[in-house]
């Protein structure tokens, strides 16, 4: 297969002043410039710690049990299966629990949005329970209360409420559990005027209204990508943060694998204004306007219309300046009929109505698109939201009772919204956390951490799933659902409310006719049923062409040229986990910006403003709106717009005093994070809407600098101009193509070095333990950075730290651009240790402490190691962590999350990636228990493990009929810097790209 001659890059600056990145890389940061003075400064503190680490460790007294539980052997785990309740999507989990207490959550193999996977913020979401700052306790008016003075004074004035024939309002985020929507049900029906209004933070409103228009229902469709073999995408982000991501990645990694055996993949072609996770991905990527996105899939639709001979109303469509690439897409989506699939992330209900049309025009109802199963993951009604906030205007509400969200936060106009709230008679929050609503609240009844609690779910009609407590809960605090129960005067365990609608409304609805007792062990086993769909639901009615309402021509922009577009990031999502430090310790995957929001501008944009990453800015809406962040240049994004992360700015989410280093502030603060951009999203009749707003930019005249990791530990060499083939690239003609015969002057292979100086001394008879990592199936999307943070005890060192290059994640994602801003493609690159056979680091180490197994694993002996950091220097893959200082673990609820397996690394020491040893060890004792050998696929790194597009796998080399040995064989493998001679265990797979751009016609880079 031919070399790709593309030159890959990982930033603006290093694209077009590659010079001054080379001489920085070579230089170093002058800040940190290594001095006489600074080396014994850092040769005093590890030795010191050498020193201290060598004093006796104090006693513990180990407790055994009284009456040990059953089941329950100390130091062996018990996996429970649950539902994740991080976000609205509900997939399954498996959680794993040691000695009574959840250590790890990994994805529920039984269940179909999971399969095994759990994306970065179920991953992450076993921080927050044991988050010493939840509420632990009911409040009145901020001052502990027993939860039966809470329920006599609150039922006392709901009475009041009733019998003046109050409003009573039940606000919450969409409920996929249908025990909850029974419970609200039961407890408003006590009201005259009793409602329940449910909004999304994120909306999806638009989708709803459109079909209600179109198809004469309010639903959802159920999006099937894994059964389309072309993929066209308005602004949708389904790979990052729309609907159910890690169902969708899962869906869309399926139809991305090609081989020799089966050269073809879908075609993927994403329309956006910003650069998206999904985007980075496409195919083909057309970089337009906010104002431009209606207008472009009218044309599609109407070129879609011509080809199908259908009607469509477009008279008077101005021309687009994309029609050649629109009529490329058109015929590919054509071609592909019901295998065809349009979705859109917009929140212009005009817009959604023509992708409807497109969707009903080549046949995708049913299909990919399907609506006899909608999904109920996003059901919240921007309209009820706009009526309830007119009520709290008016003063109609008596009693408002708010549960898993937070609109003053979430919502704009907030100080308006604060004020109406602040006048209804009762309020009530049910926060986990002191927010912004619950601050305003009479009473706060905090809810159970969603691994503490029993629910259930029904993500999407037919599939319903159980949650499990996986510890009793640690506070005192009390389901949601056994709050309204009380209230309502039924009182009842929550366990017994799910149970009794089960018994009602579920188990008539499974097949089998299996008795309740066996469906309810059985689901609760598995953590999953499928059933018949809901009553009244099946086929949705006839469509109506008339209702799909064209964009004739596009929007405009402010007297500037800039437009402002609000997104959701993959680890924040609408803000709920700003508690969480991993999530953002964690490098988004399109900036790799860590511990801030931003302004994003392109390259062109912010040279015309003349601004740099850094620079703060001044965004100013209306004339008057003002908000100041830095700014972050980015490519591929389109000239006239600003965009802006949602879900930063909570008020108490800076953790630098509790999960960060102590000694970058004199006292803890709790400040918010980044600043809250929610005061522009705009509100219309039937949707809330994040682009489209006009802005103006300004330079603030000051800076503060990003924790950006995009240049972190390049693997180029300092000073050298010749770009190594880090990236490979193969067509899907060149997959199939005969192999090119080797010319007849090369006399070895490639990787081959005349007179290796390396003994064989590492005699491989047993296992031999390698990777290998398809990067043509890994989205970048993250997960396995924050899988393997929680399997392996790495610390979160704060958003200074990570401004000084020193992170301490095992594994990165490198991200490589190539192209224009214009025809930009990205490339995914998970990076870990490569566990060479002739590893670099072993050589220089003074100690001994970083050695080879007999296994081939390249393993660190943490309390031989004395900090020399040589290791580091020496190895050309940029892996191993210096732990730089006692990163505090004083939170002794917090320290409950830590895998007991792995030890909890001190100052002064090197760490790095293990290959996660203590599952191999693990599993090689439990077939030995056993008696049987050790199966391919038996030992999962948790990395490998929680991947939703299934990109990594691990095995033994010496296995021939292993998969990881398979892989290692085929075309597309190969492996990073092999003319170093370092052999690494880690082979990559080729980027399989439908064709080569024209652009790709010359030049040098991170090529293959």
């Amino acid at each position: 297969m031919p070399d790709t001659p593309k030159r890959y890059w990982l930033s603006v600056v290093e694209r077009d002043t590659p010079e001054e990145v080379s001489r920085s890389l070579e230089n170093g940061d002058p800040e940190f410039a290594p001095t006489r003075r600074s080396f014994l400064k850092a040769a005093g503190f590890t030795f010191g710690a050498l020193a201290a680490s060598s004093c006796r460790a104090p006693d513990v007294d180990a407790i055994p049990y009284v009456q040990q539980p059953d089941g329950l052997v100390p130091g062996r785990p018990l996996f429970y299966a649950t539902t994740c309740g991080a976000c609205e999507a509900r997939c399954g989990l498996l959680v794993t629990t040691r000695d009574g207490r959840p250590i790890k959550i990994e994805g529920n193999p039984d269940h179909p949005f999971s399969g095994g996977s759990a994306c970065a913020v179920g991953q992450a979401s076993i921080l927050g329970l044991y988050d010493s700052l939840r509420l632990q306790y009911p409040t009145k008016a901020g001052q502990r209360v027993a939860w039966a003075d809470a329920d006599k004074e609150i039922l006392a004035t709901l009475d009041r409420m009733k019998q003046e024939g109050r409003a009573v309002r039940v606000l919450t985020s969409t409920v996929t559990s249908p025990t909850t929507a029974a419970v609200i049900a039961d407890f408003l029906s006590g009201f005259a005027n009793g409602r329940h209004v449910s909004y999304d933070p994120i909306s999806s409103a638009a989708i709803l209204e459109a079909h209600a228009q179109t198809h004469g229902a309010r639903l959802l469709p159920q999006y099937h990508f894994d059964q389309a073999d072309v993929i066209v995408s308005f602004d949708a982000d389904f790979l990052g943060a729309w609907i159910s991501p890690l169902q969708h990645a899962r869906g869309y990694a399926s139809r991305r694998r090609a081989s020799e055996t089966s050269p073809t993949k879908s075609y993927h072609v994403q329309i956006e204004s910003r650069l998206s996770l999904t985007g980075s991905n496409a195919d083909r990527r057309l970089r337009v306007a906010p104002g431009e996105v209606g207008h472009v899939a009218t044309h599609l639709a109407a070129k879609i219309a011509q080809r199908a001979g259908a009607s469509f109303a477009a008279a008077g469509l101005t021309p687009s300046s994309f029609d050649a690439a629109i009529e490329a897409i058109a015929e590919r989506l054509w071609n592909a009929r019901t295998r065809g699939l349009v979705v859109s992330g917009s929140q212009d209900v005009q817009i959604q109505t023509v992708c409807n049309f497109i969707n009903q025009t080549i046949g995708a109802y049913g299909v990919t698109v399907d609506l006899s199963r909608p999904s109920f993951q996003r059901s919240g009604s921007d309209t009820q939201l706009a009526e309830l906030r007119a009520e709290l205007a008016r003063g109609e509400v008596g009693a408002l009772i708010i549960a898993g969200v937070n609109p003053v936060f979430d919502l704009p106009d907030a100080a308006t919204l604060s004020n109406d709230i602040k006048r209804v008679p009762l309020v009530v929050s049910t926060a986990e956390r002191a927010d912004e609503t619950a601050s305003l609240a009479h009473f706060v009844c905090p809810d159970h951490h969603y691994l503490e609690a029993w629910s259930d779910a029904e993500p999407v009609s037919g599939l319903v799933s159980l949650a499990q407590p996986t510890i009793r809960p640690m506070h005192e605090t009390r389901a949601f659902i056994e709050t309204l129960a009380a209230w309502a005067g039924k009182p009842q365990p929550a366990l017994e409310l799910i149970r009794a609608h089960w018994t009602m409304a579920v188990h008539p609805r499974a097949e089998g006719g299996l008795p309740f007792t066996v469906f309810w062990d059985r689901t609760l086993e598995r953590g999953v049923a499928e059933v018949g769909p809901r009553p009244g639901a099946g086929a949705a009615p006839s469509f109506n062409a008339a209702a799909a309402t064209p964009v004739l021509q596009p929007g405009g922009t402010s007297a500037d040229g800039l437009t402002l577009v609000l997104y959701s990031k993959i680890g924040m999502l609408d803000g709920r986990h700003g508690h969480n430090a991993w999530l953002h310790e964690m490098p988004d995957p399109v900036t790799k910006v860590t511990w801030d929001n931003y302004a994003s501008l392109s390259p062109e944009t912010a040279r015309r403003l003349g601004v740099e990453d850094g620079d703060v800015v001044r965004v100013t809406a209306d004339g008057s709106s003002a908000l100041e962040l830095a700014a972050f240049v980015q490519p591929g994004q389109h000239d006239s717009v600003v965009s802006i992360a949602l879900g930063y700015g909570r008020a108490g989410t800076d953790r630098f005093g509790r999960v960060g280093p102590p000694w970058f502030e004199a006292r803890p603060r709790l400040e918010p994070v980044g600043v809250n951009a929610a005061v522009w999203i705009t509100s219309t009749e039937n949707a809330r809407q994040y682009a489209g707003r006009a802005v103006t930019v300004t330079s603030a005249g000051r800076r503060r600098p990003l924790a950006s990791t995009q240049v972190h530990h390049s693997l180029e060499p300092p000073g050298s101009t010749e770009r190594r083939p880090i990236i490979q690239e193969v067509t899907l003609a060149e997959l199939t193509a005969p192999p090119a015969a080797a010319p007849a002057e090369a006399e070895h292979p490639a990787g081959h070095v005349e007179g290796d100086l390396w003994p064989d001394d590492h005699p491989l008879e047993g296992h031999r333990w390698g990777m290998s990592i398809d990067l043509n199936s890994c989205t970048g999307c993250s997960a396995c950075i924050v899988a393997c943070q929680a399997e392996n005890n790495v610390p979160v060192v704060g958003q200074d730290e990570v401004r000084r290059n020193r992170e301490m994640h095992w594994l990165r994602i490198d991200r490589y651009y190539s192209g224009t801003d214009d025809e930009l493609e990205v490339a995914h690159q998970p990076m870990l240790c490569q566990h060479c056979e002739h590893a670099p680091c072993e050589t220089v180490c003074p100690v001994l402490a970083t050695t080879h197994s007999e296994e081939g694993l390249n393993e660190q002996a943490y309390n031989r190691c004395v900090g020399t950091r040589y290791c580091a220097n020496n190895c050309p893959y940029k892996v191993r962590r210096f732990n730089w200082f006692d990163y505090p673990h004083e939170d002794r609820l917090q320290n409950l999350v830590f895998n007991p397996n792995v030890v909890v690394r001190s100052r002064g020491v090197m760490e790095k990636c293990s290959f996660c040893v203590q599952r191999i060890q693990e599993n090689k004792i439990e077939a030995k228990r056993l008696g049987q050998p050790l199966a391919d696929g038996a030992i999962k790194t948790a990395c490998e493990q929680t991947c939703p597009a299934q990109a990594i796998v691990f095995g033994d080399l010496h296995d021939p009929n292993s998969r990881v040995t398979a892989l290692a064989a085929s075309r597309r493998a190969y492996r990073v810097l092999e003319e170093l001679n370092t052999q690494p265990s880690v082979r990559y797979l080729k980027l399989v790209r439908h064709e080569r751009p024209a652009a790709a016609a010359g030049g040098e880079g991170r090529n293959g």
